[in-house]
């Protein structure tokens, strides 16, 4: 196996992480598994466009503005419909989730037509030499982005009050809200913050590939996949675990061909749930 198939898959592991980290977040915070998670990253990548294709913004300029609105947009969702939902139960997040998918997927119908959109950019057919390896430089910022969005995240809720607010919720809201932590808060904003990271790994999905009102549903289960091999709870294994799914596809496309690509992301979740459901990577995580 070359190298450059190796590399190719590890620095794509890089927006598989930035994909899967919001999932992950929600999920192992909230407990809610987040449907429409796809849309979100979709949608950083369609208000990007707005700048990129129509203003001529580079996509890199417009991340930051689509992370912030997304996370603008998500706050009130949470707080005010998914929130309530879950004192309820835990079956009606879930559905009203899939509801927002299906919202989501007809409003960018709506507003963005049916036709493939991609962000034009320099760097976005470009390749670079990295000790005699040829990459494309899309990754090799989206794999800089992933460490960089990875560590923030994992200092936020180790080192700062606010991360002791969202573990301390995470772990037992009722004992949290008692000591006086705004439990309905730490839920909105932990949903704001993962879905600025969605719109992140949207933007520079959109750079490398094109997409379409109905790509949410592919880089939903890429996040699925991402999380199930890093286990609930473990930002530094988000990472290692879209590396590990990167050289995964890469290899199976090298030996096998195209058509393999997402059946390997498939076939990754569903053998880690059922050999090893609490992820490959926890244990060296939380050790």
């Amino acid at each position: 196996m070359s190298l450059d198939v190796l590399a190719a898959g590890i620095l794509a592991g890089g927006l598989y992480a930035l994909i899967g980290l919001g999932i992950s977040l929600v999920f192992g915070v909230l407990g809610l598994m987040n449907l429409a998670h796809g849309e979100l990253v979709i949608g950083g990548a369609y208000l990007a466009s707005l700048l990129v294709v129509d203003a001529g913004w580079d996509p890199l300029a417009a991340l930051p503005l689509a992370m912030a609105t997304m996370a603008l947009i998500a706050y009130p969702l949470q707080r005010y419909l998914l929130t309530p939902l879950l004192r309820d139960s835990r079956s009606a997040p879930l559905v009203a989730t899939f509801g927002l998918a299906l919202l989501g997927q007809a409003l960018f119908q709506a507003a963005f037509g049916t036709h493939p959109k991609a962000l034009p950019a320099s760097y976005a057919d470009t390749g670079l030499s990295v000790l005699g390896v040829r990459v494309q430089t899309v990754y090799v910022i989206a794999f800089g982005l992933a460490v960089v969005l990875c560590a923030a995240t994992h200092l936020v809720l180790t080192r700062t009050r606010a991360g002791s607010a969202v573990r301390a919720a995470s772990a037992d809201p009722g004992t949290a809200a008692v000591l006086g932590i705004d439990v309905n808060r730490v839920y909105a904003m932990t949903f704001a913050g993962a879905t600025a990271l969605a719109a992140a790994g949207g933007v520079l999905t959109g750079v490398a590939q094109s997409f379409t009102p109905s790509s949410g549903l592919p880089l939903l289960l890429t996040g699925f996949a991402v999380m199930a091999l890093a286990g609930i709870g473990s930002v530094g294994g988000v990472l290692a675990a879209g590396v590990a799914l990167g050289v995964l596809q890469s290899v199976s496309v090298g030996l096998f061909g195209g058509g393999w690509r997402d059946v390997v992301v498939y076939l990754a979740f569903f053998l880690v749930l059922a050999v090893r459901p609490q992820g490959l990577f926890r244990k060296a995580h939380a050790a």
